[in-house]
């Protein structure tokens, strides 16, 4: 038997003698573990004789510490059940219990195979030897019975005594075809793809593949739910039913929609340990509500702590929906084939509810502070195990135009608000001209849109000026129409006219260099010209769809070639994740009050601006424009802007100790200019004003460098 007698068997090599035959006792022993009847255990049973790593140690399994999961360990061996779903907060042992534990069971009393299905080929490498391996090395009586022999222990492919075999796999169809496996669980399934090469989602195809074992077979997934809540209006047509979702979620929908429920200890209610019942303590900070969280009984508002958790799970108990209402699975005579739970993230056995609060919290402030929900979707999906409902799309349907005109503001066309601090201009390059947009920013990056224009007219010195139209990708000549962008000054609003008046020039402005032609090749020749004569004014930007990017990042272009053409590598790009910052532009603008990130859009302002912003819709993947638009310019250009705003620390800015350029528009402000021109009605930028007299100090925000 290859690969099964013990490693020290002397190997035969030619023109040796042959080595002396093995005990034949030594073949039958490895031999008749293969012939032994699978025990008659749940995996739950079975479960104390593996063991898991806790607080550096090694111990044994114990069910008394997560109970909820004996439950759906049990229906893993159930002849009435076809497949086990689960969907859960991270730490609350849904990996140990619904993944290693079926393979323990496998290895020690119904040997058989089994594939494991992981997110990815480096998850799973990672998995099998930082967490597989060990365990099976730490549990005395499954290292027993793994063979160590060549062939026998390899990276994704492990054997044992008597026949169990385990797998170890990633999304690939291939590796779910043309087998017949009796036992296939998923882990972390909402991070794999919902198609695999066009074949359909991972579970049904592995769903397939156990079917050839009959009521032996069975299909495993676990997971945080993972993927966003697609209808945010939905309402629940039965008492477990959970949101429409992707994934998780969807299976959770297919099974029998357990939930777990605690008896309360003041009036023996059964209540279910959702998060709304979880309320913050005292305090001014997130750790300090969170420190004294506590929960509330559903029925009689009984005051319960967490010192008591342990107690609620040991006495818990799973409610299915049945035919006549919720009750234990043992009380529906025919149950679903598909055994399915959901777990709340304040019932998980290793999260506190100190940090599930605090942890929200701090969340939520990051939200309200940048309009980014990155973290709080983590938070919800990872934390509280629930599935996330974008508030940055709920924002988006209402953004249309109607909205935006019932809310357009007062504040006066052309001019700086007097709350306002700085002034920012950002650039859309057109075939044929340049759309101008300025905006002027407050405390806590409130902002007011103040002007839009075009430039269209072709610059003195180009190549026939006053005989064709602008044309930024042809001729290189004609971005020199926006150098005299930085010299523009708006007046504030509360100085007079006139040369006496205070007004703001940009602090920078920001250039789209995407486009055809050689649109992008020429933006880099006006970028390196304008670092000679006016350095960090100019700066170009990129938009990168995917709500997976980052938001900024500021760096030179992706490739050292475009096409035939070289691309220098001095040229620094702003990159702009446009989806994420365009979720951030929505919330700004249907934003009711004044106040933090609001975005205010004057009655002054050209008509077509209202529905420039609302040209777009979002979706699960991003924003993508509404059938039928053709310009989105404003909402383009609120997103450089905000890209530029952000790279320059705007985010980070004390409003009690402000950078130069962002203190009140007053002689202190480094961009404050005491002659104020009007705006040119014509394409022609506004002539230079007179400089004003040097600022006695500057004062920097972090990773500016200052002006």
């Amino acid at each position: 038997m290859p690969g099964l007698l013990q490693p020290d068997t002397p190997a035969y090599r030619p023109g040796r003698a042959l080595p002396p035959s093995r005990p034949f006792g030594d073949a039958l022993a490895v031999s008749l573990p293969a012939l032994a009847p699978p025990a008659r255990l749940t995996v739950a049973e079975v479960a104390s004789r593996r063991r898991v790593k806790s607080g550096g140690a090694w111990i044994d399994w114990d069910n008394a510490v997560a109970p909820y999961m004996v439950e759906p360990m049990e229906a893993i061996t159930s002849r009435l059940v076809e497949a086990v779903v689960f969907a859960g907060p991270a730490r609350s042992a849904k990996t140990e219990a619904l993944i290693k534990c079926p393979i323990a069971h496998a290895v020690l009393c119904a040997p058989r195979l089994v594939h494991v299905g992981h997110m990815s080929r480096e998850a799973a490498r990672e998995w099998s030897v930082e967490e597989l391996g060990p365990m099976l090395a730490n549990s005395p009586e499954l290292a027993a019975a793994q063979i160590t022999a060549k062939g026998g222990d390899n990276t994704f492919d492990k054997r044992f005594r008597g026949g169990a075999r385990l797998t170890v796999g990633w999304p690939v169809a291939k590796q779910l075809s043309g087998r017949d496996i009796p036992t296939v669980v998923f882990t972390d399934y909402d991070r794999q793809p919902l198609d695999l090469d066009g074949e359909g989602s991972a579970f049904a195809l592995g769903r397939k593949r156990t079917t050839g074992y009959g009521a032996r077979g069975i299909t495993i997934a676990e997971s945080s739910p993972g993927f966003p809540i697609e209808d945010e209006s939905w309402t629940p047509e039965t008492p477990h039913q959970a949101a429409p979702a992707p994934g998780i979620a969807g299976l959770y929908n297919m099974g029998s929609r357990a939930r777990l429920y605690w008896t309360c200890p003041h009036c023996d209610g059964l209540f279910q340990p959702s998060w709304e019942r979880l309320t913050p303590g005292p305090g001014s900070t997130p750790a300090e509500r969170g420190r004294g969280a506590v929960f509330t009984c559903l029925h009689c508002g009984g005051v319960i702590e967490e010192a008591l958790k342990r107690t609620l799970n040991a006495g818990a108990v799973w409610l299915h929906e049945g035919p006549d209402g919720l009750v234990p699975i043992e009380e529906i005579a025919e149950p679903p084939a598909i055994r399915s739970y959901w777990l709340e993230g304040p019932a998980a056995a290793f999260a506190s509810w100190g940090q599930l609060v605090t942890r929200y919290l701090e969340a939520e402030e990051q939200f309200e502070a940048t309009g980014d929900e990155t973290g709080l979707k983590s938070v919800v999906n990872t934390d509280l195990g629930r599935s996330y409902a974008p508030r940055a799309r709920g924002m988006a349907a209402g953004l249309t135009a109607a909205n935006l005109r019932e809310g357009l503001t007062d504040h006066a066309w052309g001019r700086v608000p007097a709350s306002a601090r700085f002034v920012t201009v950002a650039v859309d390059v057109q075939p044929n001209r340049f759309v101008v947009q300025a905006e002027a920013w407050g405390p806590r990056l409130e902002r007011w849109v103040i002007d839009r224009f075009d430039l269209a007219t072709v610059p003195e010195g180009a190549p026939r000026a006053g005989a064709r139209a602008l044309a930024p990708g042809l001729y290189a000549e004609d971005w020199a129409a926006l150098e005299g962008l930085v010299d523009r000054v708006w007046p504030v609003d509360g100085g007079a006219d006139g040369a006496e008046g205070v007004g703001l020039a940009p602090v920078a402005v920001v250039i789209d260099c995407g486009g055809a032609d050689n649109t992008f090749a020429h933006a880099c020749g006006f970028w390196r010209r304008m670092q000679r004569t006016r350095p960090k004014r100019f700066f170009l930007v990129r938009g990168r769809g995917g709500l997976d990017r980052p938001r900024t990042d500021f760096k030179a272009p992706e490739t050292s070639r475009k096409g035939k053409r070289a691309v220098r590598r001095d040229v620094r790009i702003l990159w702009a994740g446009v989806d994420r910052l365009k979720d951030e532009v929505a919330a700004s603008l249907m934003r009711e009050d004044d106040g933090a990130r609001a975005l205010h859009l004057p009655r002054g302002a050209p008509a077509e601006m209202a529905d420039e912003y609302a040209a777009e819709r979002r979706g699960d993947k991003g924003w993508e424009k509404r059938p039928g638009v053709r310009r989105n310019e404003a909402l383009d250009l609120s997103v450089y802007a905000l890209a530029l705003v952000v790279h320059l620390g705007g985010e980070r800015i004390n409003w009690d100790r402000p950078p130069a350029w962002a203190v009140a528009p007053d002689d202190d402000n480094s961009f404050a200019r005491r002659e104020t021109p009007a705006r040119a009605e014509d394409d022609d930028p506004a002539p230079s004003p007179s400089p004003r007299r040097p600022a006695a100090r500057v004062r920097r925000a972090p990773g500016l460098g200052g002006w």
